[in-house]
């Protein structure tokens, strides 16, 4: 998963920058990896007529525009534009595929803190989304999605770099998001260990593993969990001199 961070700071107190990624996979990916043999059977993505959708190579691109105010030593504030992009196969009888448009806007705050040597954070993200219908099936044109993030973690010194694990997980909050119970609105977690270092005062790099859960969900509610395992190295561009 490459991804580059380029920012810089206006002031003492206001930050701007512009985060992108993309999760790309080596392979085409046909099923999720569900332990359930019946349910892999029943329930796509996948790449026969009739079939739902398939996620191709590329499975999102995603761009962000942050604007960031510092409160003090230990709060910040955070409002963005974000936009993502998703190919997917089209749920018709066929293979056409399209491109799913997603934009968001949303307001982060987050706490910083020292605990010893470790520098620990906790944030919490409000995303208004707008998303883009299937477009070969009939019903409104955008769907709206709002929901709820929270994520923890910290860093530790090593060596001449550092460690870095976080853990975020992801709460819907639109109607109807609960198909059958509460914990349904509980869909998508992220998690990630980094190990980070400074090339000079403007770059600094990470790399390390990322998992990304989503929980897949059917008429009568979840279908279970699937996991994927990406590699994510980071380039962080710092243009204030």
């Amino acid at each position: 998963m490459p991804t580059l961070d380029v920012g810089m700071s206006l002031g003492e107190d206001w930050y701007v920058e512009t985060y992108s990624f993309a999760c790309i996979l080596p392979f085409e990916q046909s099923r999720p990896s569900f332990a359930d043999a019946a349910v892999m059977e029943n329930y796509g993505p996948g790449n026969q007529p009739g079939e739902s959708r398939g996620i191709r190579a590329l499975v999102f691109a995603y761009t962000e525009w942050d604007v960031t105010r510092t409160l003090n030593e230990a709060w910040s504030l955070t409002g963005s534009y974000t936009h993502e992009w998703v190919p997917s196969n089209a749920s018709v009888w066929g293979e056409d595929r399209y491109t799913r448009d997603e934009h968001r806007v949303w307001l982060q705050s987050k706490y910083q803190g020292d605990l010893g040597s470790a520098r620990w954070w906790w944030r919490m993200r409000w995303d208004q989304r707008w998303i883009e219908s299937d477009p070969y099936v009939e019903g409104d044109r955008w769907m709206s999605r709002p929901r709820l993030r929270e994520q923890l973690g910290c860093t530790l010194p090593l060596g001449d770099g550092t460690l870095s694990a976080s853990t975020e997980v992801f709460i819907e909050a639109w109607k109807g998001a609960n198909a059958t119970q509460g914990l349904d609105r509980f869909r998508e977690a992220w998690t990630t260990l980094q190990f980070g270092k400074s090339v000079n005062d403007n770059l600094r790099w990470e790399a390390g593993p990322l998992v990304v859960s989503w929980k897949q969900m059917g008429e009568a509610g979840s279908l279970g969990w699937a996991h994927y395992w990406y590699l994510q190295a980071t380039a962080f561009v710092n243009l204030t001199r």
